[in-house]
């Protein structure tokens, strides 16, 4: 207020044009109404500029490159005609591929290499190779064995089984012998009083199905599943199954099937069907 009241009379020094000193507080040196019409308006003090600091802002240099590159790629897509939502789809898995990998699935593996280092999970590599080399010398034994223990025989005597199922022995074979569960892979002609109603030589496509299981396959009946199971891969078989044991009174239409087009047959009711039948090959299911 003071110096507020000294600049006033300062001016009104000044446009009276008198030489009198300005004393603060002095009201006949105040200017009248008229002389504060005329007077400029005083100007306030510029205020002093204090610089605050704005807190920074730490952007990660690589970040930001990346989120340019990204836009950048999203920019091109859309112009080359692909819909936005493809855009952050491939976006979105690139920055997966490009985050942390996962562990191993092989708990075993993981579990030594992180107790004992790169040495466990080498010898975990090599204890698997050696087992697998070991199937394969097995199954290679097995083959073997089946090709050295397979021979046709002549004039083998006829078995009756106390089901009524009957055979006789064309080639003993050498491998496996079937187990419930067990795939089999098996080749035959079926017949009825002489007329053929199913054949997979002819197809050039033996059936593939696990042994054991329910409902039957193709041209396989309970009379027929019976006889396999004392054959060895390899061998063959003329089989014989009484109708209570084959399609019984019923009787059967094979229908052609999605793997196997061209087929069909008819088995009449009460039929006594004749197999010739042959155990290709006994293997374990895939897991």
């Amino acid at each position: 207020m003071i110096h507020s009241a000294m600049h006033t009379n300062c001016l009104h020094n000044r446009v009276s044009g008198g030489s009198q000193r300005c004393r603060a507080g002095d009201p006949a040196l105040l200017p009248s109404r008229r002389q504060r019409r005329l007077l400029p308006p005083p100007q306030s003090a510029p205020e002093s500029k204090v610089d605050v600091a704005e807190p920074a802002t730490v952007t990660s240099t690589t970040s930001s490159t990346a989120t340019q590159s990204e836009q950048q790629q999203q920019q091109q897509a859309v112009q080359a005609g692909e819909r936005p939502s493809d855009v952050i789809a491939a976006a979105t898995r690139s920055k997966k591929r490009s985050g942390r990998q996962a562990d191993s699935t092989d708990a075993v593996a993981t579990f030594l290499t992180r107790r004992f280092g790169i040495a466990g999970g080498l010898a975990w590599l090599g204890f698997l190779a050696i087992g697998t080399l070991g199937e394969q010398i097995k199954t290679r034994l097995e083959v073997a064995n089946e090709i050295n223990g397979t021979k046709d025989v002549e004039d083998a005597p006829e078995v009756v089984l106390p089901s009524g199922v009957s055979y006789r022995d064309l080639r003993v074979g050498g491998g496996q012998v079937p187990i419930k569960g067990y795939l089999a892979v098996v080749d035959y002609v079926g017949t009825v009083d002489g007329v053929q109603f199913e054949s997979t030589r002819a197809r050039g496509k033996p059936i593939v199905f696990l042994y054991g299981s329910r409902p039957y396959t193709g041209g396989m009946c309970a009379g027929l599943e019976q006889a396999l199971s004392t054959m060895r891969a390899g061998g063959r078989r003329l089989v014989t199954v009484p109708p209570e044991l084959g399609f019984g009174e019923r009787g059967a239409v094979l229908r052609p099937t999605e793997h196997v087009p061209d087929k069909q047959g008819v088995v009449p009711p009460g039929a006594t069907l004749v197999y010739d039948v042959e155990l290709v090959r006994v293997s374990i299911p895939p897991s």
